[in-house]
């Protein structure tokens, strides 16, 4: 058993069967040509009455799922395929990742990975547009994190520990307090308020075997992180954006103030 293979028709108008490419005569020429070659042609994919300057085309786009194993592609023409040199870059891309290839047998040396000057052209212009896309999509997402801080929301992201994110009873995804773990912000900033040493807050949280989000032990790192972090006295930050949240502060700002003051005391002391 020889090589296996798809094959793919297509015709636009009706003319086009006058003219040597109706569906029968371009899936018998497929036919013969896998029975000469060798190949095991295992499904013919049809597009009727469909423009090959479209790449939104039913038959194509089975065909294009159904590439699993099967890496070569049977066609009359390369015109069966595509129409206009966008759609040619289009699919020539998409056959490239799944590492399959063209037969034309109108074009017996044709290839997909041959250098066209025009490929190029086209290529080069679809990528500055797909870089103009992903720029477009990440200006809107900071337009839109950036209006929610200005309403005092959190843009975007895991909650701070000690809240969460409430979906059940509101419109839209709010910040809510974890009541499960204020307590231990409470006393993070309590004990480095009494001991004014990250290493005994540490060794305080770990005797109480409190744990971070992701299970683990508090490390001084994660302790200094929630003493710095303005979103316990209710601020909401975004790049330069601070404006007060809507969210219910845990530390009050009189605590917090005085928690910076030790902080910034202790990193002067370093020699």
């Amino acid at each position: 058993m020889g090589e296996k293979v798809f094959g793919y028709v297509r015709v636009s108008t009706d003319s086009q069967a006058e003219k040597g490419y109706g569906i029968k005569t371009q899936e018998k020429a497929i036919s013969d040509y896998c029975k000469k070659q060798g190949y095991e042609l295992v499904q013919v994919f049809r597009d009727e009455g469909i423009s090959g300057t479209k790449i939104d085309r039913d038959g194509l786009g089975a065909l294009l799922s159904a590439l699993n194993g099967v890496k070569k592609i049977v066609v009359m023409n390369t015109s069966r395929l595509w129409r206009s040199d966008t759609v040619k870059v289009l699919l020539k891309r998409e056959l490239e990742k799944l590492h399959a290839d063209v037969v034309s047998i109108e074009q017996p040396t044709y290839s997909i990975y041959g250098k066209d000057p025009n490929d190029f052209l086209v290529n080069g212009i679809m990528e500055l547009l797909d870089q103009y896309d992903r720029m477009h999509i990440c200006l809107k997402l900071a337009r839109g994190r950036k209006t929610k801080v200005k309403d005092g929301v959190k843009g975007c992201g895991n909650a701070p520990f000690g809240y969460r994110w409430q979906h059940e009873g509101v419109s839209k995804p709010v910040i809510a307090q974890d009541m499960s773990k204020v307590q231990i912000i409470k006393d993070i900033y309590s004990e480095f308020g009494k001991t004014k040493n990250l290493n005994k807050v540490v060794q305080y949280l770990n005797c109480k075997a409190y744990l971070t989000e992701r299970n683990r032990p508090f490390s001084r790192g994660s302790v200094q992180h929630i003493l710095k972090n303005r979103f316990y006295i209710g601020e909401v930050r975004w790049g330069n954006t601070v404006v007060q949240g809507q969210h219910i502060p845990i530390v009050n700002k009189i605590m917090f103030g005085r928690i910076q003051v030790l902080l910034k005391s202790r990193e002067r002391s370093k020699p």
